[in-house]
């Protein structure tokens, strides 16, 4: 079921949007998306100059970084049921972000953990010449 809203909060959600172009970026397509699937009528707080690497990025620059790398998940965190915001869909996008990070960190101490048991190039010369060595020997 969709809400609805006054006249005024329209108004409102239409101003916000001033400088949202789609020059950039699909805009248009993301606003409709979230409106449609997360009730979120009021633009990404923030300008079109945030970057998403500075420290406190705004709305608007995590967005524009989701939209870029990982447009699934913001179509995900645009549908997670609760308070229709964008302050919602960033923390559901941290959140996400933050445990693909930590899962790939996993992956990555496995795969070093496995490696140091490895031979090294020149420990598996020296073991092959002392295998030579012995069956040359018999």
């Amino acid at each position: 079921m969709k809400r609805t809203v006054s006249s005024e909060a329209w108004t409102a959600s239409e101003e916000s949007w001033v400088g949202y172009t789609d020059r950039w970026l699909p805009w248009s397509e993301w606003r409709r998306y979230a409106a449609e699937e997360g009730d979120i009528i009021f633009a990404p707080r923030g300008t079109e100059f945030d970057q998403w690497d500075e420290d406190g990025p705004s709305e608007r620059a995590i967005i524009v970084r989701a939209i870029r790398e990982t447009p699934e998940l913001l179509r995900h965190a645009i549908r997670v049921k609760g308070a229709p915001s964008w302050a919602k869909v960033v923390a559901v996008l941290v959140q996400e972000r933050d445990a693909i990070r930590s899962e790939a960190r996993s992956h990555e101490e496995a795969d070093r953990a496995q490696r140091s048991d490895e031979a090294t190039p020149r420990q598996a010369t020296y073991a092959l010449k002392e295998i030579l060595t012995i069956i040359d020997d018999s």
